[in-house]
């Protein structure tokens, strides 16, 4: 896995890369050469190498969870572009203990802790450029998880995926919160909104409904027992 960004919608390419690699994605804004980050996970030159042959300059970090294969590459933009790193409040404390699961995980890589604007229940919507994402809270992989919404497209981290159910076993997961998140999902977007999961390939949220049979064995097992 390189970093030729691929094209998974209009004006939305995913780079896969790293040493625990993970789907970033870039967003262009239209009519503009800026572009918002999504997910940056431990290869930020891949990145980087992904933005100059897009030709876009990154406006701001946002990141669906705390955990570092997402969010381990934001202090480098912010530091470089001068991006903002957006991140739900009660993820702040996860991605904090980023380098302590790197070192359980014997990766032989660590992080910058960036600047977090923090995102709660008083200011969910974040403007990069004229354009607006929404941070949905869905608590359950981690406390603070978020998908983030814009026009058709739904970035869900490991809230959810196309195939498969994103369990990590990892502090602070409770797998009936995440059933509680995910079924949320069905009503919030319709079904022709393109879901990009952090690891695998993008869906339409309705394909995933009808065709994730790991998901919805999922859905049907979940309890209260934190991982």
């Amino acid at each position: 896995m390189g970093a030729t960004p691929i094209a998974v919608e209009e004006r939305v390419w995913r780079v896969t890369a790293g040493a625990f690699p993970s789907n970033c994605y870039v967003v262009a804004i239209g009519g503009t050469h800026r572009c918002a980050i999504v997910d940056p996970g431990l290869d930020g030159p891949s990145i980087e190498r992904a933005l100059d042959a897009l030709r876009l300059e990154p406006a701001a970090v946002l990141c669906t969870h705390g955990h570092f294969d997402h969010a381990g590459s934001a202090a480098r933009f912010q530091r470089e572009h001068g991006c903002a790193v957006y991140l739900h409040a009660d993820d702040v404390k996860t991605l904090r203990a980023s380098n302590f699961l790197l070192m359980a995980f014997k990766i032989d890589a660590r992080i910058e802790v960036p600047e977090v604007t923090p995102i709660d229940a008083r200011g969910l919507f974040v403007d990069v450029a004229g354009q607006t994402f929404t941070f949905h809270p869905t608590p359950g992989h981690t406390p603070g998880s978020c998908v983030v919404h814009t026009g058709d497209s739904l970035f869900t981290g490991d809230t959810l995926y196309a195939r498969g159910v994103g369990l990590s076993k990892l502090p602070g997961e409770r797998p009936a919160e995440l059933r509680r998140s995910i079924e949320s999902l069905w009503d919030r977007f319709a079904p022709l909104t393109k879901v990009h999961p952090g690891h695998g390939e993008s869906a339409t949220l309705g394909w995933i409904r009808e065709h994730n049979s790991a998901l919805r064995q999922f859905l049907e097992t979940a309890d209260d027992t934190p991982a």
